[in-house]
């Protein structure tokens, strides 16, 4: 018979490993919290509206608070998530962040980006952490497709009533294209990054259901065409770009079947349909590329390209400094070219503007943490895609690299939903790697 104190001390480590999973499902309930605000993030400050704290800070907050507990508790579930290589990527990026504000000229502005960039890394830091199983993951991808759902429902609800349902910032509520106002959804972003976040759900959305999903496809069928009809409305033509390049990449993965010929010709096909029923506002914003009289942002956007190269030639290797492109973009030699305005702008290239802002080391760091997360992705749903994880997988990999083509037209370097992406990605091919070889 055991003594009582060895009865104790074989149960106190399942009652740490019970109290840790308790917490693992607290701290993925403030993560998906966060990750529908983000997108909805107008719906959270009309809900939040006189509380000194809004719905993201709170749920921002309870995932960071959530997270520590977890990494004081014992938990004897290998690997230890401080040890991959995606998140020493992720921590060496943010050291050198760091380092080059210390080197830049406009200190000030920089610091506020850091608190800007840190909301963004956190919780892709947080997620690594606490979501040690494919249901986690699966979680919040659902939660981020709902809200895009909900996110594409307003904008059609607006776009007919011509109204405001959530929206008060003056970014979401006076753009417009050639005197027709564009929707945001639920967020008080400008109506093309709300745009690219409604990307993002739509396209896990497709991805999901072309993986193989059974359990809830026709619901995944209806938010697809729903978020696809939000993206033509909203007339954000790098959105469009880059779900034409989500399912141009959910094509290509059919190349071996014996029905891909069938497949590409639906393909063409619905894209026949869509141009043919898209939206007048979004076949002018298309045709107006290349006529600058035409879309008056295209002068801007070759200034940012012009701007940005000069700045870059003058310090390659650590930047100008995170946040500091806006500062510079105001000065005085460049008053003079065209479409210049007279307050600051980002530079809406990301790549380009990682290697002016980071450098080109900092740029040589964050294209290793991308490759880094779309190899993790691929290895995720490599060999049996079956599973809940490889079709968890796919999704992400589908959704994450129509993200980075629209990334090609916006300063996304510090997205949410683009480190959520990277973080969900090296996470399912880190569970994919822990369940070993199949």
């Amino acid at each position: 018979m055991r003594s009582p104190s060895a009865v104790s001390s074989g149960a106190a480590p399942a009652l740490a490993a019970l109290d840790g999973d308790r917490l693992r499902i607290v701290a993925v309930a403030f993560l998906i919290g966060f990750g529908v605000f983000v997108q909805l993030d107008a719906v959270a400050n009309r809900l939040s509206a006189g509380s000194p704290v809004s719905l993201i800070e709170f749920s921002l907050g309870g995932l960071v608070a959530a997270t520590m507990l977890v990494l004081s508790t014992p938990d004897p579930r290998p690997p230890k998530a401080l040890g991959q290589e995606g998140v020493r990527l992720i921590l060496l990026l943010l050291c050198w962040v760091v380092f080059a504000w210390t080197l830049s000229r406009f200190r000030a502005e920089g610091l506020g980006y850091l608190v800007k960039l840190a909301t963004a890394v956190v919780p892709a830091l947080c997620l690594i952490t606490i979501a040690d199983r494919a249901a986690h993951l699966r979680a919040l991808i659902w939660a981020i497709i709902l809200a895009g759902a909900f996110a594409a429902a307003v904008v059609l609800i607006e776009t007919r009533t011509h109204t405001r349902l959530f929206a008060t910032a003056l970014a979401a509520t006076t753009a417009d294209f050639d005197g027709v106002a564009r929707s945001s959804g639920g967020s008080d972003q400008n109506p093309t990054t709300a745009a690219q976040m409604l990307l993002v759900s739509t396209t896990l959305a497709i991805g999901l259901l072309f993986s193989g999903e059974r359990r809830g496809r026709w619901l995944l069928c209806g938010i697809a065409a729903l978020g696809s009809a939000g993206l033509a409305l909203m007339s954000a033509r790098s959105a469009i770009l880059g779900l034409g390049a989500g399912l141009a990449l959910v094509v290509f993965a059919f190349r071996g079947k014996s029905y891909f010929p069938a497949i590409l010709f639906a393909a063409v096909v619905a894209g026949a349909i869509g141009i043919l029923f898209a939206p007048p506002t979004l076949i002018a914003r298309f045709t107006a590329i290349g006529d600058f009289g035409q879309d008056q942002t295209l002068y801007r956007r070759i200034t940012y390209l012009r701007i940005g190269g000069d700045l870059l030639r003058g310090s390659p290797v650590w930047g100008v400094g995170p946040g500091n492109f806006p500062s510079y973009y105001v000065q005085d030699a460049y008053r003079y070219m065209p479409g210049r305005e007279l307050y600051p702008r980002e530079l809406h290239n990301t790549y380009l503007d990682t290697a002016v802002e980071y450098g080109l080391v900092g740029f040589a760091i964050f294209a290793a943490i991308v490759g880094h997360a779309l190899l993790a992705a691929r290895r995720g749903f490599a060999g049996d895609a079956s599973s809940p994880l490889a079709r968890t997988s796919f999704a992400v990999a589908v959704a994450l690299a129509a993200l980075l083509v629209a990334c090609f037209f916006m300063p996304h370097k510090d997205m949410r939903y683009l480190w959520l992406l990277i973080a969900l990605a090296i996470q399912c091919g880190r569970l994919r790697a822990a369940e070993g070889p199949r």
